[in-house]
């Protein structure tokens, strides 16, 4: 994605240290090795090395080689358009990135941006990591693989024209699916998506997850994706051929050159130090040396911490909070920056187990259970995850191997965050603050989710894996120790969202409110969060937003 440096390291980082925590579980010790300028290019690319090999003109300035600025990529270049896709990271071959079971090497690397948000009221006063990717892929080259569109209901809470009918063409558009198309999935999109579901090789505590809840009164799904989103069923993740397949990967490396020359370029390496604005229009982006005019939209894909960042940094935003900073008032959008909704997750409900626990050949989540809604037809909040690996906060408490772990997350919080200027230094990492478990009634539904694991971790279905519970333990005998182990175990699912939403700071085509020729489209303009991951929410957003900037 284009964005900011990250913060210095500091001390006492809050974050989930996924690569601690995951590191005994992971196939070998993969290196960091292979960073470097991209080195697989689709014949339908063209690779700069430089500013000075910019074309003449183009049709359409993207921002952001993330999941939505790929996608645009492909789909604009497919259509005719000059396109040139500006990037803060390189590409990348890194070994880590394709092997699925490696990802949490990959946060905290030279691929994230490693972002932290402030301290947090609700945590104790934790900052928490907050990965970001830096590298053409976006954060799509270092998330754990998830791709689940999650239940229709939480789309219907969206305006006119993005509700579910609305985007179910677009999520079939996206993919190839290992089930194979029907109604609900798509056969022959530019990303792979497989459902465990088509393999042998799952974890056996994943199957045992698998019965332990239907043991419960879970109800068994055979696609998260199809026509039932909600019950427990096997992980559905990005991978094509054993190998992650990101948005890189899945759309800019299938793009082919049409008869004429190749229409997309990309320019990876380079930040993007903002836009330039006059008289309410936006004419291009600024780079360090440069200004980089398109014929046409600028498409800002930064994501929901830079794009509302960019903005902000061209006068896009509170004009109060940018006058403070120095920053001339270009629009007077208050949103900008507000609304920030991210998904938690507790780590969590665990297990010694009886004897070594099998490495997932996947992300180490084979078997995954949505928790039916109390209300019929509405959206879950809660999502339970089995991982056949020792993760815990280092709040909590050390657990060794072997172990498995059940993973509660809140997939509706109330909470509400910001993001916002440090300054009006282009390079300055913006200020995030989540406020995680600042409504009350968050903390209340993560309770829930942790008797609903312990539930189904003392099922009968267990008991050939189980030893002991090791956490929550006696920490769950009062209602105090309750609350101290939720705010201990609690940490982001990392997906952030909503911070230029649709209605406030764009319009129902994501151009962006008072001012012309600039569109923001990624998780940013979520206007809420989708009852899974979010990745593909995000790519079948900037499936339809393709649609959108061809229609003029």
């Amino acid at each position: 994605m284009g964005g900011t440096r990250s913060r210095e390291d500091g001390e006492g980082r809050g974050g989930l240290k996924r690569r601690e925590a995951l590191g005994a579980a992971m196939a070998g010790g993969v290196a960091l090795a292979g960073l470097s300028s991209p080195a697989k290019a689709a014949s339908g690319v063209r690779t700069l090395t430089s500013p000075e090999q910019l074309r003449a003109s183009y049709d359409h300035v993207i921002v952001g080689a993330g999941s939505a600025g790929c996608v645009l990529a492909h789909r604009l270049g497919r259509a005719g358009r000059r396109v040139l896709v500006i990037e803060a990271g390189l590409r990348t071959n890194l070994p880590a990135v394709t092997t699925p079971p490696a990802w949490p090497t990959l946060q905290e690397s030279a691929l994230d941006w490693r972002y932290m948000t402030t301290p947090q009221p609700g945590l104790g006063g934790r900052a928490i990591t907050c990965p970001r990717g830096k590298a053409v892929g976006g954060s799509s080259i270092i998330n754990a693989l998830a791709y689940q569109r999650g239940h229709a209901a939480a789309y219907d809470r969206w305006p006119a024209g993005w509700r579910h009918a609305d985007l179910l063409p677009y999520f079939k558009r996206a993919e190839t699916f290992s089930g194979g198309a029907n109604a609900w999935r798509g056969g022959d999109g530019p990303l792979h998506v497989l459902s465990l579901a088509d393999v042998t090789d799952r974890t056996p505590v994943a199957a045992a997850f698998m019965a332990a809840a239907q043991e419960s009164g879970f109800p068994l799904t055979p696609d998260l994706g199809g026509e039932s989103t909600t019950g427990v069923g096997w992980n559905q993740l990005s991978i094509k051929g054993q190998r992650r397949d990101d948005a890189a990967t899945a759309y800019l490396d299938s793009l082919e050159s049409g008869p004429g020359e190749t229409q997309v370029d990309l320019l990876a390496g380079t930040e993007v130090l903002g836009l330039e604005i006059e008289r309410g229009r936006c004419l291009g982006v600024r780079l360090a040396e440069r200004v980089v005019r398109p014929e046409g939209d600028v498409l800002l894909c930064a994501g929901a911490i830079d794009s509302p960042r960019l903005l902000m940094l061209s006068g896009i935003g509170p004009a109060d909070e940018l006058r403070a900073q120095g920053i001339a008032s270009a629009a007077d959008l208050p949103d900008v920056g507000r609304h920030l909704e991210d998904h938690l997750l507790l780590a969590g409900v665990a297990y010694q187990a009886r004897r070594p626990v099998p490495a997932s050949h996947y992300n180490h989540c084979d078997s995954l259970l949505y928790v039916p809604h109390a209300t019929a037809g509405e959206s879950p909040d809660i999502l339970i995850m089995c991982l056949s690996v020792p993760f815990v906060r280092p709040t909590v408490g050390p657990l060794s191997a072997p172990a498995y772990v059940l993973v509660p997350c809140h997939l509706r919080p109330r909470s509400r965050g910001t993001v916002r200027l440090a300054s009006r230094d282009p390079r300055a990492a913006a200020i995030i603050d989540p406020n995680y478990l600042g409504e009350p009634d968050d903390l209340a539904v993560l309770a829930k989710g942790v008797e609903i694991a312990r539930e189904i971790g003392a099922a009968k279905a267990f008991d050939d894996w189980r030893a002991s519970e090791v956490y929550p333990g006696p920490a769950w005998t009062s209602e105090a120790g309750r609350h101290d182990f939720i705010r201990r175990a609690t940490d982001s699912f990392h997906h952030p969202t909503g911070t230029c939403r649709l209605g406030d700071v764009v319009d129902d085509v994501l151009r962006v409110k008072g001012i012309m020729g600039l569109r923001v489209i990624d998780a940013s303009v979520l206007p809420g969060l989708p009852a899974a991951m979010s990745n593909a929410a995000v790519t079948a957003v900037a499936e339809r937003a393709s649609d959108l900037v061809l229609a003029g």
